[in-house]
């Protein structure tokens, strides 16, 4: 698994799969935070395919970043 990122208080935290038949990456993303009150964890999925793990490790990153600064239509983190 790649390592987590702290963005803005929020762990993003790429889960890579590369598809056997292709050898391609697809993204998952979960993204955690807690505050005094709870621990939430949500997990998010990125449609496209990435020839190398580190180029689809850079996507899954930035794409959880967007998605902390809202910038992702339909998909929030609280």
């Amino acid at each position: 698994m790649s390592k987590a990122v702290i963005y803005k208080g929020y762990t993003i935290q790429p889960a890579l799969r590369q598809l056997p038949d292709t050898g391609q990456w697809e993204l998952n993303v979960f993204i955690s935070w807690s505050t005094e009150e709870e621990e939430d964890c949500r997990h998010f999925y990125l449609v496209g395919r990435y020839a190398t793990e580190d180029e689809a490790t850079a996507h899954c990153i930035a794409y959880g970043q967007q998605i902390v600064d809202g910038k992702i239509p339909g998909s929030s983190v609280g």
